[in-house]
């Protein structure tokens, strides 16, 4: 079989070997300029493992080879799925190798946030000093709300209650009655769900004004279930205590933030980051595995993980 990963990648020199056993694998290091040079890359591979760039219909229409998208991550979205759902194209995911990585991530922008840590350093960085300033809240006791409930939503549950907190969850099964209750008794709502059409702004200006004042919002999913214009609207009227996002609705590939991010990101009650939640030594080890697994049952023709 042959395969290609059009884009850079996290797996190690080990992992890489193992894949050219497997079969004719070309890698590339350096970002594509443009749509053109990914369809050049990927010129009669019958499998694509792709990081971050969007597979459009264009793309996969123009590589009539083409059996397997492999997503080396847990969402999808960059894939257009009806597209390679059209063209019998099976697009396959990674479940499981980032989950407790950002499940501790997740911990970590809790604890930043309520805790006011960044902004108490850049304090301190800029030669002040003053410890009145930075009351914070205390976790234990605490009711988190998880809108998720897959691989890295139940890790977070299970941090969360070593930290003595309380925890409820939904999911895509819970009614919008029950969703928008969750929301309104959540000290700290934290996201967990994929991208799709139906959690695309699920948090809009409605439900973030059910959020407690003294709430806080965790995103280290994806930026679009959050209507970020909205959470902008919010936070600077301080109708919420602040937020800790990873993730956001306009992210670059690469480059500079948008201005809307920047927007966002230097509110006082924010704390964000470029998209690492997932990013650890161990989750790289785990995601080789699981590509490679992917892979594998692929040439089987023994498929997992398959979501179209």
């Amino acid at each position: 079989m042959k395969f290609v990963l059009p884009d850079p990648s996290d797996l190690s020199e080990a992992d890489k070997a193992k894949l050219k056993s497997l079969g004719e694998a070309t890698f590339y290091e350096e970002m594509p300029a443009t749509e053109e040079e990914v369809i050049q890359r990927i010129d009669g591979a019958e499998l694509i493992a792709v990081s971050w760039i969007n597979v459009t219909e264009n793309i996969i229409r123009s590589n009539p080879n083409l059996i397997y998208i492999v997503v080396l991550a847990v969402g999808y979205d960059q894939i257009d799925l009806q597209a390679a759902s059209a063209a019998n194209v099976r697009v396959i995911n990674c479940p499981t190798h980032n989950a407790l990585a950002v499940a501790e991530y997740t911990i970590g922008l809790i604890f930043a946030v309520t805790r006011r840590i960044l902004e108490a350093n850049l304090f301190l960085r800029e030669g002040n000093w003053n410890q009145q300033r930075f009351r914070g809240v205390e976790l234990r006791g605490k009711q988190l709300g998880l809108i998720g409930y897959g691989n890295s939503g139940r890790e977070v549950e299970k941090l969360a209650i070593a930290l003595g907190m309380h925890v409820s969850h939904a999911t895509s099964k819970t009614s919008s009655t029950d969703l928008d209750q969750l929301v309104a008794t959540s000290d700290i709502l934290s996201l967990h769900l994929p991208l799709t059409k139906q959690s695309r702004h699920l948090i809009d200006e409605r439900r973030l004004n059910l959020m407690k004042p003294s709430a806080y919002l965790i995103n280290t999913a994806r930026g679009a279930i959050v209507d970020q214009q909205a959470l902008i609207k919010i936070l600077n009227q301080k109708r919420i205590a602040g937020a800790a996002l990873d993730v956001f609705e306009d992210e670059p590939v690469s480059g500079v933030p948008t201005r809307e991010m920047l927007e966002l990101i230097r509110l006082g009650n924010v704390v964000a980051t470029p998209h690492i939640a997932y990013n650890s030594e161990e989750m790289a080890a785990r995601l080789g595995a699981e590509l490679i697994a992917n892979i594998q049952a692929c040439i089987e023709g023994k498929l997992i993980n398959v979501v179209n």
